[in-house]
């Protein structure tokens, strides 16, 4: 088989929109998924009003010292934990969905209790996540053809680990292996797609499709927010702050920016929910596809292949 496969944003488009609406059904199915899904978007709301308490603190010059406190602790411990959570949670999505699609109705707390049996393993998909999302974080600024291909190989690099995590969680967690016999067994998954899913296996959606539709919501509201907190100089001059020529109230800008953050955080638990749901299902296709149940075989496939 070929390597992975690009699609066009008009097909990402679509891929998005199907997986968005049928993986709903999904998780109709398995009620247990809510519970952790829940969980994911909590820890993000929580994470993000800490972070924009402490900038409140900054700007209104009340409490600074517990908004500095605040920050660090945002900054030096919930945020490095954020990635091992968040890994926990979808390798308890993925136990759920396996159980699911193979006739099994197990509870989130036997998800969770059969995941702490591969905590180690789970930490080094955390660990390795942490790890690409700093580098890839670490842009090169300037010009020349180096920077540009730098720049280039952290995108390739954040992308293509994306799909390997959410190949790995699977493995990990149905075939309860080590975090070394992992990389043997997804060489070998790509040698086994057949043809009609080749299309699918390398397939990039949801994330920054959404993020990418979002975007132009966000640059609007914000621009708003900024002509509210020009409006609000007429009312009050104790929130006033002045960048070059421009005066406004900061509350508006900071409110909005604190939404689209809460927002945007909780719509990506959800849309890394889609893709675990996805690719577990696809995992077990390939691997095991007669422990499928046969009443929902024909729908596991067209879901697979994006078909209504």
């Amino acid at each position: 088989m070929a390597g992975f496969v690009k699609k066009s944003f008009k097909q990402r488009m679509a891929d998005t929109g199907y997986l968005l609406k049928h993986s709903l059904m999904i998780i109709g199915v398995e009620q247990d998924l809510k519970t952790s899904i829940l969980r994911m978007a909590l820890f993000s709301a929580f994470l993000t009003t800490l972070i924009f308490f402490s900038f409140f603190t900054f700007f209104s010059g009340i409490l600074i010292p517990l908004g500095v406190l605040v920050l660090l602790f945002a900054i030096f411990i919930l945020i490095p934990y954020k990635f091992f959570f968040y890994v926990r949670q979808k390798a308890d999505q993925s136990w759920l969905v396996y159980n699911a699609i193979t006739g099994k109705d197990i509870s989130f707390k036997e998800a969770h209790a059969h995941t702490r049996q591969h905590k180690k393993e789970l930490r080094y998909v955390a660990l390795v996540d942490l790890l690409v999302t700093y580098v890839t974080s670490q842009k090169k600024r300037g010009k020349g053809v180096g920077v540009i291909l730098v720049n280039i190989f952290l995108a390739a690099l954040r992308e293509v680990w994306d799909l390997l995590q959410h190949y790995t969680i699977p493995v990990v967690v149905i075939e309860q292996k080590g975090i070394m016999a992992v990389v043997p067994q997804l060489k070998q998954l790509r040698k086994n797609v057949p043809a009609t899913l080749v299309g699918v296996f390398g397939i990039d959606f949801v994330g920054g499709v959404v993020n990418f539709v979002l975007f132009p919501v966000y640059v609007l509201l914000f621009a708003l927010s900024l002509g509210l907190g020009f409006l609000m100089t007429f009312i009050t001059s104790s929130t006033i702050i002045t960048i070059g020529s421009f005066s406004f109230s900061w509350v508006p800008p900071l409110l909005i920016l604190y939404l689209a953050f809460l927002v945007g955080g909780i719509l990506n638990k959800f849309v890394q929910a889609v893709k675990t749901i996805y690719f577990t299902i696809f995992y077990v296709s390939i691997n095991r596809p007669a422990e499928i149940t046969s009443d929902i075989r024909k729908d596991i496939t067209n879901y697979l292949l994006m078909k209504k």
